[in-house]
């Protein structure tokens, strides 16, 4: 299995590709170098990215802070990461330049970030364990 991630212009035609943990985490720096813009990735399991409903994971990141906030999105609902309580009034984080609101305690670390993405990957599409989830 692999992952598309889309963040950035061109990625609508072509999408990056990750199919190790290492390569996620190359993905990841990618995204943490990005101005506010380009803030926030969605990532898809490339070989069920056509599956109704669709599964996706959508990572934002604050890299001056060193957090950021996750939400995943299947047929069974969606789902906001679950964790501290943000220092500002808004947790909003920008995919291709427009404004996505995360809940205020939806922040976790980088490394949990990290971690949630490539169990993403090694579970086929399924909700990460790694972190504490809230529903919409």
């Amino acid at each position: 299995m692999s992952v598309r991630a889309y963040f950035r212009p061109g990625h609508a035609e072509t999408p990056l590709l990750a199919a190790t943990a290492a390569e996620l985490g190359g993905i990841i720096d990618d995204l943490l170098v990005q101005p506010y813009e380009f803030s926030m990735a969605n990532l898809y399991i490339a070989e069920r990215e056509s599956e109704d409903p669709v599964v996706e994971l959508s990572v934002g990141l604050d890299p001056e802070r060193g957090v950021g906030s996750l939400q995943f999105l299947s047929g069974e609902g969606r789902w906001f990461s679950k964790g501290r309580t943000s220092t500002y009034d808004e947790v909003v984080y920008c995919y291709y330049g427009s404004g996505c609101a995360y809940p205020r305690d939806s922040e976790v670390t980088v490394d949990a970030v990290r971690s949630a993405v490539a169990q993403f990957l090694e579970t086929d599409g399924e909700r990460p364990s790694s972190v504490d989830w809230q529903e919409a």
